[in-house]
């Protein structure tokens, strides 16, 4: 069975020979959409691609980093970038989304092919992998929160917040306990009431981390071994 993908791009006629590279290579175009409203109306009533292409500057009012998070938050699917731009803004932005590829325009097939036959297979070397999570009661369901997603988690009495970049939870248990179903090596206790995701952490100095939109306290003698945590 063909791998199925789903091309996210509004230069038509780069599209098109985007589509004929990958049909040449064996590969299925079940799609080319010009804009997200478009992408996310297909992906609600027809099967799920196996990869989906996708360019930065889209048309409508969701650009492709807007769009991937729309999809993350509901579907796993593997997702590579294809952008002219690679400006220290864009750059920032999709170092805050989940993605398994980027390629920079103008490229070669060679690259194009390269970059999608990489990207499925770590993406299905990772869904071999057992993903540790943390197991959320909302509205009477159990809802697994893949670790990887989590930025931090903030101790409030006997329960815990658990934050993510799309949703705030609040799990009936306390941050310790929570805590030691992580993996050490990606979650660090900086604060008596915040335990933090390392690889969410995008600015530090002697007294705060900066975590997307949020500002975190850390405890006096952390600045320089989190530091080294971050190689920085």
């Amino acid at each position: 069975m063909k791998v199925k993908v789903l091309l996210v791009e509004d230069e038509y006629e780069l599209a098109l020979n985007i589509r004929d590279i990958l049909e040449f290579s064996d590969y299925e175009v079940v799609g080319i959409f010009q804009n997200a409203d478009d992408v996310i109306s297909y992906l609600y009533s027809n099967d799920l691609p196996d990869l989906i292409l996708m360019d930065i500057l889209i048309q409508g009012d969701k650009d492709g980093i807007d769009l991937t998070y729309y999809i993350r938050d509901k579907h796993n699917i593997p997702i590579v970038f294809i952008t002219a731009y690679s400006d220290q803004n864009i750059l920032e932005r999709i170092a805050k989304v989940l993605y398994d590829g980027y390629i920079l325009k103008p490229f070669n097939k060679e690259r194009l092919i390269s970059t999608v036959y990489l990207a499925l297979e770590e993406f299905k070397s990772n869904k071999n992998k057992k993903r540790r999570t943390v197991n959320i009661r909302e509205k009477g369901f159990i809802v697994p929160v893949p670790e990887e997603e989590i930025m931090f988690l903030q101790a409030d009495g006997l329960y815990t917040k658990v934050i993510t970049k799309s949703k705030k939870y609040m799990v009936r248990d306390i941050l310790k306990d929570i805590g030691e179903k992580l993996s050490e090596d990606k979650f660090i206790r900086v604060h008596k009431s915040f335990l933090v995701n390392i690889d969410k952490i995008q600015s530090i100095n002697s007294k705060e981390i900066c975590i997307d939109d949020h500002v975190l306290p850390i405890r006096r003698g952390l600045y320089k071994p989190l530091k080294q945590l971050m190689n920085i």
